[in-house]
């Protein structure tokens, strides 16, 4: 029989949650793991019922609060053979494992739209099939999906209740989620239906699901973490033989009741290999080092037998588990084999490469995998496509014989090599995972229905060109055939295998397929969803999406999903059998693929056979370590002064606060923020500091009044944070799980901000208050996409209105197509200003004449000519004419829309180019065009209806000042006595209509102080009128004014021209050093972006409400916190790295314990804080934030290159120094493009040469 792979449980990776494991197991005893509640929980209640609470099988049980019932443990026999000596977690600091994700673009509206609408039908079959479970089968093994009765399969514990926890909980099922919990409190390990209980199926079921619904869900649960116990020490009684291997199909009765056991001579390799992951997560939630080490001898053993077998490299199928050793000549990693291997690269990413044992043995399988096991397959469309088979070692004759038999279960092996590639840094398997990943999608394509076989064999190719050859297949096939026919008896071999083809149903490349079924296997999909994760390309999506439909297609019942008999048949028969990994890891694999790529993550998790994720739900103790090293210390004080101060773990970890300068510490805590009276407040922070236990990690805190300094001891901050900057890179700093709508269910997706900023007026100089939005705008923006935020830029343009009919006017009169096409913002304003010359001195005519018509009128004389002379001058009037060809737009003639429009796209493709310039882009320019005059009606309509609005003097108003909380922001006027709108009322429409069609979380209008009343006007008015939830999203960011701001002729200019004096001006300060200016590649390029980032820096460096001087000699300065001062920094670090000549590999090697001065250490912290400087920037929400933070490390790093040289030191010593200076590097080159700026690699400002 085939063991079908199971579920896929995933278990933090934990050498991507920085120190976790370092101090999981380098601190103890009086360090607890990340998530210690549970255990320092546990072990209360163990000395509450008089146990000893450091017993390893003190007995657990469990309700939902934590409580145990020690009613209802399992009573365990003593041991025959314990343990001597165990073997422990290994501990240290985590190696550098590289990044296995794919850094995931910004999706498209359209993209986005797709991928939601596919994630929605996956859920809608879940929870179809949790429905017919909950239903028929509730607490049950399995659900019968077609008359709607159970099974019992793995000892009646409820293997689909628990299996599927960790889906339900990525799904958002939380109330579904919370009743199995209810249900699992009733788990009695006393009562096993089942006389042999298979230890590797209830391992991975039991004890994987119960552990990733933990940590999926953030310990939340500690029944979960109980419950998982209370099963690893029932299955530890497996171990309990001569040589401590398990026995894995267990007579658990006999056991308990004392009778002697060993492991059997006749075992499963998977079934003995199979078990290290859940054992040895359960050991670090627990810190009991007993199940780290019943695996790892496990693990020994095969270590040991490797290279010993029949197939150096690999083990056989069969294992004589009594001695420790193989004999078999059979090898697969197909079923009964397949995850012993899987599990080697996962374990090695698990203990966070603290051990290379399980890369070893990983790569020693490789040669012999590819050599023998994987081979490709011929195919009518000539597809490079690879499929895992199996050999059979024929020990007399010496030869390796190949069957190209292959099993829907071995196409997890594209999967396991793809991951391998990324961890172990094989950058050529990862063609090798792709062709493995392209023949099962293959495979499934090519049957009549979509849907892969469980066993089905191929034809290999019959020389490297792999050219598709029908005779070839048809021999092949009908070579294969055991059946004896009469036909036959005269039919060439080609005929006979067209023969047996046709009849049955064998697609083109099948040779046969020997079981038909689909029995609703995950393997498919879970390597595709990881092969997509690791390359970001669509079609692997699309292939999910085909596989999925597929199978929904063809096994969904009424109640639930059925196993399928025959994938070859169109109409095929069910099978009354819903396996658990349906529901907890086939659907899990295709909800994943199509989620947002935050959820389950490559890089935050490993995969095994049961269950999901450690959650970072909440912003409690281990947060976001991912994201923010820092948080690695956050949690560890937090846990070590938590029993000391009597206050609970969260509270503490959500007072401690980064610090201003160092002097105080790297964090501090305020003692009364805990509620401690003020008058105790300094005895308390004297006591717990006394009081606190000693830390690899931190000093004793240091008391100042009623605060605690903590202060980062520097040797496992160098050994974190360093390494942390160089594998993360361009995302060290950033936060992705900030912008979930739900941190705890990140299925429910991003949180969407809009973020209005620019908005100029076409054919109107792009003046300081445009120059200002843009540059704070395009900041924000970047800050919260670095949060995670859907981030949509808008540009609001001032389009539409009676300047616009004065502008064709203009265009009639002077405009040039030339000059048009060549700078359409340039040409329409100054035809603009050429018309305003004429209709000027008209209006001011038409003025005088009213002046003296009102006098006459006044004076009771006749005044009919005078009127009439005035209607002349007015219907002759260029505004006149203005008025009606702006008439003509609003009634939608084609012909005025048309130029209207011309110069509208115009005007954004040259706005588009300065953008550009700027690092600013935008999702969408809108505009008062786009404001359709039914939502102004609209907004007028409910506003008089809800009684908000009111007539005075012939306009309509709304008067705020008759509540006394809004009577400051007086009276707004909604519609002018002719009836026309204003302003606000477009702006009301427009809310309404973005909130409508984007449903954003949060908006932003970045518009300067000026506009503050109208903005507060507009948000009241929006609550006033029924749309609170609207109003409440909205938020104004105003800035001051910029004084001063003209070209170097002294007029106010384009932005254009602002910048290119700014270059003109940096272009000169660098010719005055002509040796550096020689060795800059493209001068004029490199003056321009120092130009613009003299610019941006010099309107970031005060706080956005402030005004501010313009100054081209302050902002083009190399001296002082100016733009050309940190892009000098920049390229001083590019320069060193060039002179020290060193590759990545030397950095990631460097021997970090030799930075031992003070300025390396000083600058360690400060590259530590980046992220929390980034996360408090959200609070601010200013470019200083980030700005101040800069220029302060770089200050520093100036300081540093006197004593930390890197050109003459000694080789090892400059790798360490290079190391960091390449990480201070990086964060550097992030801060600038978080604020929007493009660092350079060259100043033309002299760097000394001793670097």
């Amino acid at each position: 029989m085939f063991l079908p792979r199971r579920k896929s449980t995933v278990v933090p990776l934990v050498c991507f949650i920085a120190l976790s494991l370092w101090y999981f197991n380098n601190l103890q005893p009086t360090v607890g793991p990340l998530l210690p509640s549970t255990q320092q929980q546990a072990a209360s209640h163990r000395v509450a019922s008089g146990q000893d609470p450091s017993a390893p099988n003190a007995p657990v049980s469990a309700s939902i609060d934590g409580h145990y019932d020690p009613s209802a443990a399992v009573t365990k026999p003593s041991e025959r053979y314990p343990v001597q000596s165990l073997i422990r977690l290994p501990a240290g600091p985590p190696d550098n494992i590289p990044k296995i994700q794919h850094s995931f673009g910004t999706e498209t509206q359209k993209e986005k739209a797709e991928r939601e609408q596919r994630l929605t039908a996956v859920k809608d079959s879940f929870v179809h099939s949790w429905e017919g479970y909950r239903k028929y089968a509730w607490k049950k093994d399995e659900l019968a999906p077609i008359r709607g009765g159970h099974a019992t399969t793995f000892g009646g514990w409820g293997a689909t209740l628990v299996d599927s926890l960790d889906t339900l909980w990525m799904m958002g099922l939380i109330e579904d989620f919370e009743a199995a919990i209810e249900a699992i409190k009733e788990i009695d390990l006393s009562k096993v239906k089942l006389q042999l209980l298979n230890v590797f199926e209830t391992t991975i079921r039991y004890l994987g699901g119960l552990l990733g619904a933990y940590d999926l869900s953030g310990g939340r649960y500690p029944i979960l973490l109980d419950k998982a116990k209370e099963v690893g020490d029932f299955l530890y009684g497996a171990f309990d033989t001569p040589n401590r291997l398990p026995v894995t199909r267990w007579d658990w009765e006999a056991a308990r009741k004392g009778t002697e056991q060993e492991a059997s001579d006749v075992a499963l390799l998977a079934e003995v290999g199979s078990l290290t992951l859940e054992f040895t997560r359960l050991a670090q939630l627990t810190n009991d080092d007993k199940y780290f080490d019943a695996v790892q001898r496990i693990s020994d053993v095969l270590d040991q037998q490797q290279n010993k077998t029949t197939l150096p490299g690999l083990w056989p199928v069969i294992m004589d588990a009594k001695r420790g050793k193989f004999a078999d000549v059979g090898y697969t990693l197909g079923g009964m084999a397949d995850s012993a291997y899987e599990y080697l690269p996962k374990q090695h990413m698990l203990l966070g490469g603290l051990t290379q044992q399980y890369r070893k043995m990983y790569e020693a399988t490789l040669t012999p995998i590819t050599k023998h096991i994987f081979f490709r397959a011929m195919n009518p469309e000539n597809e490079e496509i690879l499929v895992s088979g199996s050999v059979r070692v024929n020990e007399n004759a010496g030869a390796i014989v190949p069957d190209f038999k292959a099993q829907h279960l071995g196409c997890f092996t594209g999967g396991m090599v793809g991951i391998g590639a990324k961890i172990f840094d094989r950058p050529d398997d990862l063609q090798t995972a792709r062709r493995l990943v392209d023949g099962c999608i293959w495979v499934y394509d090519h049957t009549q229905t979509g849907i892969m076989p469980e066993i089905f064999q191929m034809v290999p190719c019959k020389d490297d060109l792999c050219k598709w050859d029908e005779d070839w297949w048809l021999r092949a096939v009908g070579i294969r055939t055991d059946k004896i026919e009469e036909v036959f008896q005269s039919m060439t071999e080609v005929a006979k295998g067209r023969w047996v083809a046709e009849n049955q149903r064998l697609p083109q490349g099948f040779s046969s397929i020997p079981d038909r079924r689909y029995i609703l296997r995950p393997e498919a999909i879970e390597s595709v969803f990881v092969f997509y994760r690791i390359t970001g390309e669509k079609k692997y999506q699309d292939a999910a999406w085909r596989m999925f439909t597929a199978i929904e297609r063809y096994t969904r019942t009424d109640i639930a999903n059925a196993a399928i008999h025959d994938v070859t048949m169109t109409s095929p028969p069910k099978d009354d059998r819903m396996e658990s990994f349906w529901l907890a890891e086939t659907l899990k694999y295709f909800y994943a693929i199509f989620a947002d790529p935050a959820v389950l993550s490559l890089d935050d998790y490993v995969l095994n056979k049961s269950s999901t994720t450690k959650g970072d739900s909440g912003h409690g103790p281990g947060a976001f370590e991912a994201s923010n090293p820092v948080d690695v210390y956050r949690s560890h004080i937090s846990e070590l002064l938590a029993p000391v101060a009597q206050k609970p773990v969260k509270d503490i970890y959500d007072r401690l606060a980064w610090t201003q300068t160092f002097d105080k510490g790297d964090l501090g805590l305020a003692v009364p923020s805990l509620r401690v009276p003020p008058k105790e407040a300094t005895a308390k922070a004297a006591e717990w500091s006394a009081n606190f236990p000693s830390s690899d990690l931190v000093e004793k805190p240091v008391v100042a009044g009623t605060f605690l300094q903590f202060f980062f001891k520097p040797q496992p901050l160098m050994g974190l944070i360093v390494p942390s900057i160089l594998r993360k890179k361009t995302v060290y700093g950033t936060n992705p799980k900030l912008g979930l709508r739900d941190e705890s269910d990140p299925s429910k997706g991003q949180k969407r901000i809009i973020v209005e900023f620019s908005s100029p007026n076409i054919a109107k100089p792009f003046h300081a208050g445009h120059l200002r939005s843009t540059i704070i705008g395009g900041f924000l923006a970047n800050l919260y996409e670095a949060a995670g935020w859907d981030v949509l830029r808008m540009n609001y343009l001032g389009d539409w209105g009676r300047q616009f009919g004065l502008l064709a006017e203009a265009y009639n009169m002077y405009g040039s197509e030339e000059k048009l096409q060549k700078d359409p913002i340039g040409h329409l304003f100054d035809i603009y200003v050429a018309i305003n010359q004429i209709s000027k001195p008209e209006e001011d005519e038409i003025k005088e004449k009213k002046d003296q018509l009102k006098k006459a009128s006044e004076m009771g004389r006749d005044t009919t000519a005078l009127e009439k002379e005035i209607e002349q001058l007015g219907s002759k009037s260029v505004n006149e004419k203005a008025r009606q060809y702006f008439k003509r737009m609003e009634d939608g003639e084609d012909a005025a829309l048309a130029l209207w429009k011309r110069f509208r796209d115009l005007s954004i493709e040259r706005y588009k180019r300065t953008y550009s310039r700027l690092n600013i882009r935008y999702d969408e320019y809108s505009g008062e065009s786009q404001v359709e005059m039914e939502r102004m009606e609209r907004a007028a309509q409910q506003l008089a209806k809800s009684g908000v609005s009111e007539t005075s003097e012939g306009a309509v108003i709304v008067d705020l000042t008759k509540n006394p909380k809004t009577k400051k922001l007086g009276k707004a006027l909604v519609r002018k006595k002719d009836g026309s709108s204003l302003y606000l009322t477009r702006d009301i429409g427009e809310a309404v209509k973005r909130h409508e069609l984007y449903q954003f979380d949060k908006m932003i209008y970045v518009v300067a102080s000026q506009q503050d009343l109208h903005l507060a006007q507009l948000f009241k008015i929006l609550e006033l009128m029924g749309h609170q939830d609207v109003a409440e999203k909205c938020q104004h960011i105003n800035f001051g004014m910029v004084q001063g701001m003209s070209t170097r002729k002294g007029t106010v200019k384009f932005l254009d021209d602002i910048l290119r004096d700014v270059g003109e001006k940096m272009h000169e300060v660098m010719q005055k050093n002509d040796t550096k200016y020689q060795q800059v590649e493209n001068p004029e390029q490199t003056a321009d972006t120092l130009g613009i980032t003299a610019v941006m820096v010099q309107d970031m460096s005060g706080k956005r409400v402030n005004n501010y001087e313009f100054s081209l000699e302050r902002m083009t300065s190399f001296e002082g916190d100016t733009g050309p001062y940190l892009q000098y920094a920049h390229a001083r670090l590019c320069s060193i790295t060039r002179k020290a000549g060193l590759s990545a590999e030397d950095l990631e090697a460097a021997d970090l314990s030799l930075l031992q001065e003070s300025h390396a250490i000083n600058l360690v912290r400060a590259l530590s804080s980046w992220p929390d400087v980034v996360q408090n920037t959200l609070k601010t929400q200013e470019p200083v934030t980030v700005l101040a933070y800069l220029f302060k490390m770089t200050h520093m790093l100036s300081s540093s290159y006197d004593v930390l040289k890197v050109v003459g030191s000694e080789p090892e010593v400059k790798k360490a120094r290079m190391a960091l200076y390449e990480a201070a590097r990086q964060v550097l080159n992030n801060g600038m493009e978080l604020l929007g700026l493009s660092p350079v690699e060259r100043s033309a400002r002299g760097t000394p040469d001793r670097l």
